[in-house]
């Protein structure tokens, strides 16, 4: 038995990097296969990146040149060579004439990366927040990362958001094909007049053409930036305004992203949001709403060195609700803190171990009262 237990000591390894070795393969043959498909479509590649808004900006963007294209969007947020390559490889058709993919980072190079594999021939960047600050380290890495599908596309168009100070940035030191997104200032396609009633939001668009009022079920100033984005990317690629105009109205909310959900209660799904800047757009719609207002939130992670700071100022944030319900122990201390620094009554926070637990109050709320869910609320960091 004594010999038994040396052999596996010694054969285990080479077992399991036998295994590393064949997976390294299989990847790399498959990624290939993605290639090669790309190559036989002959078909342009909109690629999608930033710290938020991708997958929102992706299927809104696709429900606007659906109306004049054969175009197809990568599933949910697949946004890594293998998941991206899964999709090209089972459920790209042949007669696709655009395809749009998001690029995510956690590492620098990553999104280098991705344009090597697929390639770009436009482009979309939606912001630069301190997200991924475990990995990245400082917000001033995610801009290097994000920025490398900016300098991928030196010769081919990519729209940018000019209200963010970073991707503003990356709009200046691009010399030439871009197109300048706003919801704040003048650029070649923005927004303004923008409000929130009834659970709808209501702008004015603005292109170089016309300007026009706008209703939308996307609630937010951020869903109202993410329509300008794909209108202005739509507008480039020869879509009539006017079916523009139409998927705009038909629009329907991305699963979790500050998505309305009728019920006994009113209830804000923004669970798959997980950045300061969209709690803080979260935090505003849930204010135009009626009732008593509560915000079920783990707080925000991954926010390396600047986490507790994070949470410190999300819990400021949710000084505005009625209720607040922090849910783990992760970001418990800094949400409190936060709370605390705005004389917030103590009798109006409620703490739960988990989502279960928080549930148990959910269902006490009164009818008509709004319950905002944000920020990675399934369990994984409770």
């Amino acid at each position: 038995s004594i010999i038994l237990s040396n052999l596996s000591l010694i054969f285990l390894p080479v077992v399991a990097n036998t295994i590393n070795i064949y997976d390294k393969i299989k990847n790399k043959n498959f990624i290939k296969s993605a290639q090669k498909k790309l190559v036989n479509l002959n078909c342009k590649i909109i690629a999608i990146t930033g710290s938020n808004g991708k997958t929102s900006v992706k299927n809104i963007l696709l429900k606007m040149l659906s109306s004049t294209y054969k175009i197809q969007a990568s599933p949910k947020s697949f946004n890594t060579p293998l998941g991206i390559s899964k999709f090209i490889n089972e459920d790209v058709e042949k007669e696709t004439e655009f395809i749009i993919l998001e690029y995510g980072a956690r590492h620098k190079k990553d999104i280098k990366k991705l344009c090597k594999i697929f390639g770009a021939d436009y482009g979309i960047i939606t912001t630069i927040s301190a997200q991924h600050l475990e990995t990245f380290k400082s917000t001033e890495n995610v801009f290097k990362a994000k920025q490398e599908l900016s300098k991928f596309l030196y010769k081919c168009f990519c729209v940018f958001n000019v209200d963010n100070l970073y991707t503003q940035r990356m709009f200046l030191e691009k010399e030439n094909c871009k197109i300048s997104a706003s919801i704040f200032t003048t650029a070649d396609v923005y927004a303004n007049d923008i409000y929130i009633k009834n659970f709808a939001t209501y702008f004015t668009l603005n292109t170089p053409t016309i300007s026009a009022k706008v209703k939308t079920k996307l609630l937010g100033r951020h869903n109202v930036l993410n329509i300008v984005l794909a209108t202005a990317l739509a507008l480039h690629l020869k879509v009539p305004i006017e079916k523009i105009l139409q998927a705009i109205k038909n629009l329907k909310p991305t699963p979790h992203r500050l998505e309305y959900v009728k019920s006994r209660i009113n209830i804000l799904d923004d669970s798959y949001n997980c950045s300061i800047s969209s709690a803080s757009e979260a935090l505003k719609v849930l204010q135009s709403c009626p009732n008593n207002k509560i915000i079920a939130t783990p707080g925000i992670i991954e926010g390396g060195k600047n986490q507790y700071y994070i949470n410190y100022k999300l819990g400021k944030m949710c000084s505005v609700c009625d209720t607040c319900i922090i849910i783990g122990n992760e970001n418990k201390k800094a949400i409190l803190d936060g709370l605390k620094s705005q004389n917030y009554n103590l009798k109006n926070i409620i703490i739960c171990h988990n989502l279960e637990q928080a549930k148990t109050h959910f269902a006490n709320l009164n009818n008509g009262d709004t319950l905002l869910l944000l920020n990675d609320l399934p369990d994984d960091y409770s």
